[in-house]
């Protein structure tokens, strides 16, 4: 039998992220539109706070390419002193973080939900940790599968973009 050679993770080395782009683009095109809309609009967090969320929730997921390259997009909206935030997170994100340890293993109760609206959260901040959590674990899954490793040369810049909008063209 043949073996046959291939190309996808040559692809993914060489154009990273925008390698999905080129073998599927009107998925990617949508895929950038639903990342901005949970990521930039209206929402009970600031930009910052979900990117930091997006770079912690995807640490959780073994996502190196999202988890760096969004502590590099939070770097850019927040400065150097937020670098350290998903590892050694502040008190104010502890329970947003342990929540969505919750919502990863697929293990988040009522109880865990009434807990988290005790600190002083609202639904509204709920709503926005699970709409976070269930963006990342797609992406990371997209881009783990397509073997898209963080390379800073290649992705810092487009990292940097990403706090502006995710949104390539309008």
């Amino acid at each position: 039998m043949d073996q046959k050679e291939i190309t996808l993770f040559e692809t993914a080395a060489k154009f990273g992220i925008f390698s999905i782009a080129r073998r599927k683009p009107t998925v990617f095109d949508a895929f950038l539109n639903l990342a901005h809309e949970v990521m930039h609009p209206e929402s009970a967090f600031t930009p910052l706070t979900r990117e930091l969320l997006g770079a912690y929730v995807s640490k959780q997921f073994g996502c190196s390419f999202c988890h760096l390259g969004h502590l590099e997009t939070a770097f850019a909206i927040g400065g150097e002193e937020v670098r350290s935030l998903v590892d050694h997170p502040s008190e104010e994100l502890k329970p947003i973080f342990a929540l969505a340890d919750k919502i990863v293993a697929n293990a988040v109760t009522e109880e865990d939900i009434l807990s988290f609206l005790n600190l002083g959260y609202s639904e509204k901040h709920y709503e926005d940790v699970v709409f976070v959590c269930a963006l990342f674990g797609f992406a990371n899954r997209m881009v783990t599968g397509f073997g898209i490793e963080y390379d800073a040369k290649r992705d810092e810049a487009s990292s940097r973009f990403l706090a502006k909008g995710y949104r390539m063209k309008n």
